[in-house]
């Protein structure tokens, strides 16, 4: 699963809106929060890659990925939703 520049700057404004970061490193922090919270027997299922300018995870675990997908797709198309998610990530996956 992945993210580019383009497709994280159209909800940029919402990470910028709680001083987190809105790229790569942002999503990977995001995403890594909310499996923790979220799906937490996935954590050893799921592997990040990002860079700053592309947000990457991996998993032969398909089931895994699809449930972190619909999560991230889920706050991608509700502003309120990732507004949510990036006030309540762990501090230690997100910098505010």
């Amino acid at each position: 699963m992945y993210l580019f520049d383009g497709d994280m700057e159209r909800v940029a404004d919402v990470f910028e809106e709680h001083n987190a970061e809105s790229h790569g490193h942002g999503w990977e922090g995001l995403a890594q929060s909310l499996v923790r919270s979220h799906m937490p027997d996935n954590v050893d299922k799921l592997h990040f890659g990002s860079e700053a300018g592309t947000f990457v995870v991996l998993s032969s675990d398909l089931k895994a990925l699809t449930d972190l997908a619909d999560l991230l797709h889920s706050a991608f198309h509700n502003r309120e939703l990732l507004s949510q998610y990036i006030v309540t990530a762990d501090p230690r996956f997100l910098n505010r």
